[in-house]
């Protein structure tokens, strides 16, 4: 019923809309296959989480860390988006074969979350390229033959649940980044995956974050930022 109502509130603003799992929070295998059964795609990070994606017949995405070549290989075969987190890993992927498919993980330069060590984005954080790179990463994978191009972040797990606006919020940071990109080198984002770090509920008292309000601010900020 999380799955249903999850996508049934992004789909009802967003028809194309595709959810990732990330496999990394709950890699049993009999709960991955009822989250795929229910049309989640999987996000992944290691190659024993893309072997379980492919076992289940799942689609998805791979984001990993300091990617060894033998890796990018593997989950190339697994025919996972590859979702590079820095610029360091293109020559290890030009020298391996491009995909025509490439998406970044952006570090939108804010971040938040409901323990500090969650927190995955900002100025302090280790993870994605700093979006003052970002155009200079896209225009490299464009020289190294990339044509059809995606953008991602992730900016903290359990998000507070009375953060409700706060995904537009960054939504629309990563919308001004898209269109910093393509001032800069012309390339069309194709796809926008704005990340997770949903807050959820851990005692009895606590509501579950409102993802239908969620959706809308989301919708909504997007209509504003196309606007601009």
């Amino acid at each position: 019923s999380n799955c249903q109502r999850f996508l049934s509130a992004f789909r009802k603003y967003f028809p194309d809309f595709e959810a990732l799992f990330a496999v990394k929070a709950n890699p049993n295998p009999d709960i991955l296959k009822i989250i795929a059964e229910e049309g989640f795609g999987m996000d992944c990070s290691s190659e024993s989480e893309a072997w379980i994606s492919e076992k289940l017949g799942a689609a998805g995405m791979y984001t990993g860390n300091y990617t060894s070549g033998e890796e990018f290989l593997f989950v190339k075969d697994k025919g996972m988006l590859l979702n590079l987190d820095d610029i360091s890993m293109l020559p290890t992927l030009a020298r391996l074969g491009m995909p025509e498919t490439l998406s970044f993980m952006v570090n939108p330069g804010v971040g938040k979350a409901t323990m500090e060590s969650c927190v995955l984005a900002g100025p302090d954080a280790k993870y994605g390229v700093p979006f003052e790179k970002a155009p200079e990463a896209y225009q490299k994978a464009k020289e190294l033959g990339v044509k059809h191009f995606g953008i991602h972040m992730m900016t903290g797990s359990n998000v507070p649940m009375d953060e409700k606006d706060y995904f537009a919020k960054i939504a629309a940071k990563l919308f001004e980044i898209v269109a910093d990109i393509k001032k800069k080198t012309s390339i069309e984002i194709e796809f926008m995956n704005i990340g997770g770090g949903f807050g959820v509920p851990y005692h009895p008292d606590e509501e579950s974050l409102d993802i239908s309000a969620v959706a809308e601010s989301v919708s909504d900020m997007l209509d504003s930022q196309c606007e601009k």
